[in-house]
Formats: C-alpha cells, structure tokens, sequence
C-alpha cells in the first residue's frame, strides 16, 4: 500500500467504525474447530482448518456488516480482507463481497470469546485443571475463565465468567 493512502486512512480513524461477526465452530463436521497441542520442545501448535464451509460464513458475514454500515449512514465500508476495497454504495459492496477470493492467509479472521480447552476434571487423566482451577501439573497455574467451559457457549461469556 502506498504511503499516502495508508496516511489517509490513518486520518480517517476517528470517523471509522468497526464490527466483528461471531461464527460458532465445533458444531458442524465441515467446521470442527481447531486443536492446541505442545510440540516435543515444549512449544504450542495450533491447528486451524479454515473450511470452505466457514470461510463461506465468513463472506456471509462481510455482507451482512456492510448492509448494517450502510444502513446505519456509512459512507465507504472496506471488510477486512486483503483485496477489498472501500465501497461507497451497499450494491457496490454486496458486488464486491460477492466476488471476492475467501482464502486463508488473504481472508481476516480472528478470535473473540475464546472458549474450552481448558477442562476441569476430577482427575488429571480427563482434564487440564482442577475442579478448583489449579492446574494438575503446574502448582503455580490457575485458570478462571471461559476456557473451563467444555465448549463455546455461542455468547458473550462475560456474565457467565
């Protein structure tokens, strides 16, 4: 991107709006969810199948904030994705969407409400914590948060945390 036009942009923050959509893994077969496990160096892997069936959710949702954005009086909406543009009307937008390329590595996608992985169990063979929140292995850890939660829940956890 040239200089100028991400200088333009940045200028634009204060009048700019952002949304996020929540799409709900794990409850699909062709939309599974991913997989955290530790490497033999101790490190995390993480495995995360970006399927045709979600990344056609993901343009799903692009088109629904785009209308919801225009409705509410935008004046460009640009989704977050590597070839979108900024469109000035809904029906440029929607012709955008709809044609553009729902690929991993180009299309956005990230991660809010995160929960499970983290399983509280009456032993270490079934869980990775405590019934209390202790980790079994590390005296140190605890966990107090939505990963406890043996799945999503498909809401904001914030009053159930």
């Amino acid at each position: 991107m040239a200089w100028g036009r991400l200088a333009a942009r940045a200028a634009s923050l204060p009048h700019a709006n952002v949304m996020i959509a929540l799409l709900r893994d794990g409850f699909h077969p062709d939309a599974k969810g991913g997989e955290v496990k530790l490497k033999s160096d101790g490190s995390a892997s993480l495995d995360y199948r970006l399927t045709d069936y979600l990344l056609d959710g993901v343009r799903r949702a692009y088109l629904s904030m785009a209308e919801i954005q225009f409705a509410a009086g935008a004046q460009s909406v640009r989704p977050v994705h590597e070839h979108a543009e900024a469109w000035t009307t809904w029906a440029a937008a929607r012709e955008g969407i709809t044609t553009l390329s729902f690929k991993p590595y180009i299309t956005t996608v990230g991660s809010a409400h995160v929960m499970g992985g983290c399983n509280l169990a009456a032993d270490a063979a079934r869980g990775v914590v405590r019934p209390d929140g202790q980790h079994w292995q590390l005296s140190n850890l605890s966990v107090h948060d939505g990963s406890l939660f043996p799945t999503s829940i498909g809401a904001n956890p914030q009053l159930t945390v």
